[in-house]
C-alpha cells in the first residue's frame, strides 16, 4: 500500500513539474515559407495560441492544456468569431410588379469602393445579374435566396435577402481576421528534447523551441 500511494505521488508529481516546465511561449520551427505555430502557456494550465505566415497571424485560440502520458492536449475554449464588416439594407416600394431590385454597393473599411464579388448562392433560377453595376433583377416574391460578398484579403459575408421589395445592400467590408479555433482539442504525443525544447513527431517542423524573453 505504501508502495502504491508512493507511486501516486510520484506521478502527480512528475507531471506537476511537467507541466511547470512548459511555462513560456513556445514556436515552431518554420520550413521555408512555411506557418509558424505558438503556443504560449502559461499560469493554471492555461494557453494562447497562434498560427501566422506571410500575410499575417491566421489563426488564434486559447484554452486550457494538459500533458499526461506523454501527450499533450490543447482544449479550446468556447469563442465567437465576430465580424467588423458592416451592412445596412434600405428597402423601397418595387418599381415593377414582377421583378424586384437588388444594387449591391460594397466599399472598404475607408469607404473607397472595391470590385468584390457578389456570388448567388442559392436558388440559381428566377434572376439576372448585371455584374459591372452590381446588381441583380429577381422575380418578385420568389424564394429566398442566399449571397456571399468576397474579395482578397478581405472578409468574407453571407447574408439572406428576401425578394419582395427593391433594396440597396451597402456593405463595409473590413480586412480579414485571424480565424478563431473554438470548442476544439488538438491532441500530440509530446517529447522531450531538452529544457527549451520539444517536439509532437519525426519531422523538423514537429520541434516546439522556447522563446527569449
Amino acid at each position: 500500500m505504501k508502495f502504491i500511494l508512493q507511486t501516486i505521488i510520484l506521478l502527480i508529481s512528475i507531471t506537476t513539474f511537467s507541466q511547470e516546465k512548459l511555462i513560456g511561449k513556445y514556436c515552431s520551427i518554420p520550413l521555408g515559407e512555411s506557418d509558424v505555430t505558438c503556443i504560449d502557456f502559461k499560469e493554471n494550465n492555461r494557453f494562447d495560441y497562434f498560427v501566422s505566415g506571410c500575410l499575417g497571424v491566421s489563426a488564434i485560440g486559447s484554452g486550457k492544456f494538459e500533458l499526461k502520458d506523454e501527450k499533450l492536449n490543447l482544449i479550446f475554449d468556447k469563442a465567437e468569431q465576430i465580424s467588423k464588416s458592416e451592412i445596412k439594407i434600405t428597402e423601397s416600394k418595387a418599381k415593377s410588379e414582377k421583378e424586384i431590385k437588388l444594387e449591391f454597393k460594397v466599399k472598404d473599411e475607408n469607404g473607397i469602393e472595391i470590385p468584390a464579388n457578389v456570388i448567388r448562392t442559392s436558388d440559381r433560377k428566377h434572376f439576372f445579374f448585371d455584374e459591372l453595376n452590381k446588381v441583380f433583377i429577381v422575380d418578385k416574391n420568389s424564394t429566398k435566396a442566399n449571397y456571399r460578398i468576397e474579395f482578397i484579403g478581405y472578409e468574407t459575408l453571407e447574408l439572406e435577402i428576401e425578394n419582395s421589395s427593391d433594396k440597396i445592400i451597402e456593405i463595409a467590408l473590413f480586412p480579414a481576421q485571424a480565424k478563431v479555433i473554438s470548442d476544439k482539442e488538438i491532441s500530440w504525443k509530446w517529447e522531450k528534447v531538452n529544457k527549451n525544447e520539444f517536439k509532437t513527431g519525426i519531422n523538423f517542423w514537429d520541434r516546439f523551441k522556447k522563446e527569449k524573453k
